[in-house]
């Protein structure tokens, strides 16, 4: 007999299991990208709980503790949780409304919801009730819509330095759970990710932007209280990038390869191998490797980089290689790299990134 808002802060009454509601308004996380100027964030406001005693409570937007109103703007922020053990009732309502997300504190509105309402309600041997609207969302000014929408944007759109342009891709779910006598919960889900471009037409940047979770409430009726989720084990994903899509002969071409850690656990021995046959077919290698951290190993033609990375961490490693041989000069980093010996069956790599960059005639335009 619960009412429960995810991400909740503070408890009011003596809760037993299977008898509280709970509801939060914002949950935000936002990637870190250090060479656009995006400093990455994760936190929760406006959270409120009513435990086994009963009652009613506000959700509290008071108390930012997490520092989310540098990212979100919210005019009517709106909540509420109450039980009645009586009767077993137990709901949670959630209506964070007019609400404006950013990428970076002071920059420009990317998420606009106008209106979103969330609801959950559990009294046996009633069916639970939910309830999940969400009107005129926009992302840099365009309609979104459930599901996923693509659209594209220009740099002033994001706020993000060196950005000229580029395409997102917005996810929104509208998630509503319920299992008769036990639990009801509500949310919505939105997620951006993006490929950005700078002046020049080049890439800068491909992967996560900002997940929002917005009105979370969860209303028990019963059993045990979910215990917490684990945490998503730490995994590894590295992006490649190259300065140049054309080099004459005898210019040099610059490589980062970003090591990042997308999971919620540390990882100690995080590690990616990248094949530079083709590039080192192509011209000469020169100033070594750099790395942030960690350790670069070098078994020509393999770059391996092997180090540790806490929850959300990046680490850049990078090298130049100036351009000889005419041609196409491919370059694919994989992660984790095959292991020698090779086990059998030989697992595959989880991921993969590649660049191109064509060498053309010293003299050619």
């Amino acid at each position: 007999m619960v009412a429960t808002v995810l991400f909740f802060t503070g408890t009011s009454g003596a809760a037993r299991a299977g008898e509280s509601s709970s509801s939060t308004g914002v949950r935000l996380d936002v990637t870190k990208i250090p060479g656009l100027g995006q400093s990455g964030f994760s936190g929760a406001w406006g959270t409120g709980r009513t435990g086994a005693s009963g009652g009613n409570q506000s959700v509290d937007y008071s108390d930012d503790p997490d520092g989310v109103g540098a990212y979100a703007n919210l005019a009517n922020p709106s909540g509420s949780t109450s039980g009645d053990a009586p009767t077993e009732a137990w709901d949670a309502v959630s209506d964070p409304n007019v609400l404006k997300v950013k990428l970076t504190p002071g920059g420009p509105d990317l998420l606009d919801i106008p209106a979103l309402h969330t609801y959950a309600r559990c009294q046996p041997p009633h069916a639970p009730q939910t309830q999940n609207f969400v009107t005129a969302p926009t992302v840099a000014g365009q309609a979104i819509k459930s599901g996923t929408t693509r659209i594209s944007v220009a740099g002033n759109q994001l706020g993000l330095s060196g950005v000229a342009d580029g395409d997102l891709t917005v996810t929104m779910k509208q998630i509503e759970n319920v299992t008769p006598d036990v639990y009801a919960e509500s949310r919505v889900e939105i997620t951006i990710t993006g490929v950005l471009r700078d002046s020049a037409g080049r890439q800068v940047y491909s992967g996560p932007l900002l997940k929002a979770v917005l009105g979370d409430v969860k209303a028990r009726c019963g059993g045990n209280e979910d215990p917490p989720p684990p945490p998503v084990p730490g995994r590894v994903v590295v992006d490649k990038t190259v300065d140049k899509d054309t080099a004459q002969v005898g210019k040099k071409v610059h490589y980062r390869l970003r090591v990042s850690n997308v999971g919620e656990t540390a990882l100690t021995n995080a590690t990616f191998t990248d094949d530079l046959s083709d590039v080192l077919h192509h011209g000469d290698l020169v100033g070594g490797f750099k790395a942030e951290s960690g350790k670069v190993d070098f078994d020509s033609p393999k770059l391996t980089w092997t180090g540790a990375l806490k929850p959300g961490a990046s680490v850049d490693v990078t090298f130049t290689v100036v351009a000889r041989r005419v041609g196409l000069m491919r370059n694919v980093v994989v992660w984790p790299p095959h292991p020698r010996p090779k086990p059998t069956p030989t697992p595959k790599p989880m991921g993969k990134d590649k660049t191109e960059t064509r060498v053309v005639p010293k003299h050619a335009k």
